[in-house]
């Protein structure tokens, strides 16, 4: 009776260790790299908007948690670029059994804008019939963090090694010269290092 007993006990073990095991959430490794594209505008008398584009790195401090960084371009800008960069916290609330499932996040953060001109060589003829030449140089600006944004999105993944995302946000330009209110909507992808794990995997 007791061996009986026993064996029931062990199953039951069993059956609660498959049951927590196949209700693990997917795992996310250190870190993510990626890129992303889509329209940033301005919310105001001038409803305009421009492209962008850029890349992205994740690193996860937990499972949960996540700080981000972005760099996005304007484009079209040649010779010039000029764009913005985000450092933002994500939080994902809750994570699927595996990869394919649907993940919600919610972003808030801070950022800036840059810019970056070349400057082609530049010869100029004086009266007296000399010539003063003007190197080829670059210029460039990163300006400090006067943006506030705060934001949300949802990831799937494609494969155990990319997953995609679509996220929007709104942000404040916090600057005396130049503030103002915006948005940027964007679709991206992300490559996970060692990729996704998850219950389901093999």
């Amino acid at each position: 009776m007791k061996l009986i007993l026993l064996f029931r006990s062990a199953l039951l073990i069993l059956s609660l260790n498959a049951t927590m095991a196949g209700a693990q959430a997917l795992q996310v490794p250190r870190v993510e790299v990626g890129g992303q594209a889509g329209w940033i505008g301005a919310i105001g008398e001038c409803f305009c908007h421009l492209p962008i584009v850029g890349p992205r790195l994740t690193v996860n401090i937990s499972q949960q948690n996540a700080v981000e960084l972005s760099v996005e371009t304007l484009t079209p800008a040649a010779p010039r670029a000029y764009g913005l960069y985000f450092l933002q916290f994500k939080r994902t609330p809750r994570r699927p059994s595996n990869w394919s499932g649907i993940t919600p996040f919610y972003t808030v953060g801070t950022g800036g804008y840059y810019n970056h001109e070349k400057v082609p060589e530049y010869r100029q003829t004086r009266p007296d019939g000399s010539v003063v030449i003007y190197p080829a140089h670059s210029t460039g600006e990163v300006s400090g963090l006067n943006v506030a944004s705060v934001g949300g999105g949802l990831e799937r993944g494609l494969s155990r090694y990319a997953s995609i995302r679509l996220e929007g946000s709104a942000f404040a330009v916090l600057d005396n010269d130049a503030g103002g209110l915006a948005y940027r909507v964007l679709a991206g992808i992300s490559v996970p290092t060692g990729g996704y794990r998850a219950n389901t995997i093999k």
